[in-house]
């Protein structure tokens, strides 16, 4: 990114804003999520002493992050001593069994952590959805006891890493300060990469990347080849995103358990991740993937006649053999969902996937693509994007598209393709104000994503699939 936008960007969004090259300094962080790493960089360094900064940060993180293999030593400091801090995240959860609030401390494997009243009130609206990183203080209280159980540990005080409170009005007249292609490059730059880098084309794919984070019940699908920044992106970006790593997958632990009677994830997270789809499993698959198809067609999904309702978007990634050189998939695949497991290779549930994001298209991460100069706290994105998930820009596109001709299905993914990318580039524009040549690309691109899908459907299934066109354009 030029120095000139570099100063512009400094000057304009000033707090909300690091360089980035600062939260890289030591890779035995890299345990830590990004927005952790630039939150205490932004708090802590400063670029014309970084050093002193960075070494505040390091005698922070020595003294009082636990690493998964000292659990049982500091649940014994916290006896001994009465009280402890420690880094780590933070989550609580309502047992209306028992009408007590529980914490979840994963640092030192506790899930029933009492949680003193004042700060579930201070940050109730991070802790009781997504949860948060930050300072934890646990006391220990050996005395207390709830129907015959002891519970000691109660978290009594806690400062969070992460920005819980944004203004969108205030993002969005930043934005009008800046070009088109200004702010694509910051928005890159902001997610970890040198715009400078790559192509339009690169950086829009990019984008792609970001909409489920915007857009909610957003379904996307990514096939490429090894070390394109595919899993980086969704690890990284925000605290809501979540990511399932190749594993077994559950209607409990997607949906609702029953046992428990806790919600899944599908339920907590505004992104779900399946990593290595290729590899993943489904136990009583049947049961599972019809109620997955369910939800990603509605929004909703049933358990033991219990109906709930959910706004997480389901991305599934994978690797595909590829001809890099041509940036093309190897001509071997007879159709490019076959990497898929073979039940997911089903139509019905392909059907349902709004997008196909080109991985092949996509350039390897090289260290000197890293982001050089400044871009948004991570953070404070993630929370812009949380807000900008509750505005419908879908009247937006409606509004000023022609999409006579298209199916229902169709129709609504090249919606949401299109109003997902508005949101990134274009916040703030509303039905009076777009533009046509700002709706014309996103429209296009959005074609091109649902295209690909049925493209490879009529692969599978041709008597259903063949010869359709995706072709909304602006309304003249």
């Amino acid at each position: 990114m030029s120095a000139a936008l570099d100063e512009k960007v400094k000057s304009l969004a000033g707090d909300k804003v690091v360089l980035k090259p600062l939260t890289r300094w030591n890779d035995a962080y890299k345990e830590f999520p990004r927005y952790v790493m630039e939150f205490l960089c932004a708090r802590y360094v400063t670029p014309d002493n970084p050093a002193q900064g960075q070494a505040r940060i390091d005698k922070i993180i020595q003294e009082r992050y636990v690493d998964s293999s000292a659990k049982e030593l500091i649940r014994h400091r916290i006896r001994e001593r009465g009280t402890y801090s420690l880094i780590g995240e933070l989550k609580v959860r309502y047992d209306a069994r028992r009408d007590v609030y529980w914490a979840d401390i994963p640092a030192i494997g506790e899930n029933t952590a009492r949680i003193a009243p004042g700060v579930l009130k201070r940050y109730e609206d991070i802790l009781l959805t997504s949860g948060a990183w930050g300072t934890v203080e646990v006391e220990h209280e050996p005395e207390y006891q709830l129907k015959g159980v002891k519970y000691p540990f109660v978290v009594r005080e806690f400062s969070p890493f992460q920005i819980s409170r944004v203004d969108l009005d205030d993002y969005i007249g930043l934005r009008e300060a800046f070009t088109d292609s200004e702010w694509l490059d910051i928005l890159v730059q902001s997610i970890g990469f040198n715009p400078d880098k790559f192509s339009v084309h690169t950086k829009w794919l990019m984008m792609l990347r970001l909409i489920p984070f915007v857009e909610p019940n957003y379904n996307l699908i990514e096939l490429g080849p090894r070390e394109t920044g595919k899993t980086y992106t969704y690890r990284n970006t925000s605290s809501r995103s979540f990511v399932i790593s190749g594993s077994r997958a559950t209607a409990a632990s997607l949906f609702y358990n029953v046992n428990t009677r806790r919600i899944g994830i599908l339920g907590l997270k505004d992104v779900v991740f399946f990593d290595e789809v290729a590899h993943a499993e489904f136990d009583d698959a049947l049961t599972t993937l019809s109620v997955l198809k369910d939800y990603m067609q509605t929004g909703r999904f049933s358990r033991l006649g219990q109906e709930f309702t959910a706004q997480a978007s389901i991305v599934l990634g994978g690797n595909l053999d590829c001809e890099v050189a041509e940036q093309r998939p190897s001509r071997r695949y007879v159709h490019l969902f076959e990497p898929l497991p073979e039940e997911l290779q089903d139509p019905a549930f392909l059907d349902r996937i709004h997008a196909y994001h080109p991985g092949w298209e996509m350039p390897k991460i090289e260290p000197e693509n890293y982001a050089d100069g400044y871009g948004f706290i991570t953070d404070y994105l993630a929370e812009i994007f949380v807000r900008l998930r509750r505005r419908n820009f879908q009247t937006v596109v409606e509004s000023a598209s022609n999409l006579s001709g298209l199916g229902e299905r169709n129709q609504t993914a090249v919606k949401k393709t299109a109003a997902g990318l508005l949101k990134l580039l274009f916040p703030h524009r509303t039905v009076e104000t777009v533009k046509e040549h700002e709706l014309a690309p996103c429209l296009a691109f959005g074609n091109g994503c649902r295209q690909r899908i049925i493209d490879q459907l009529a692969v599978i299934l041709p008597g259903e699939f063949a010869g359709i066109r995706i072709a909304a354009s602006v309304a003249q």
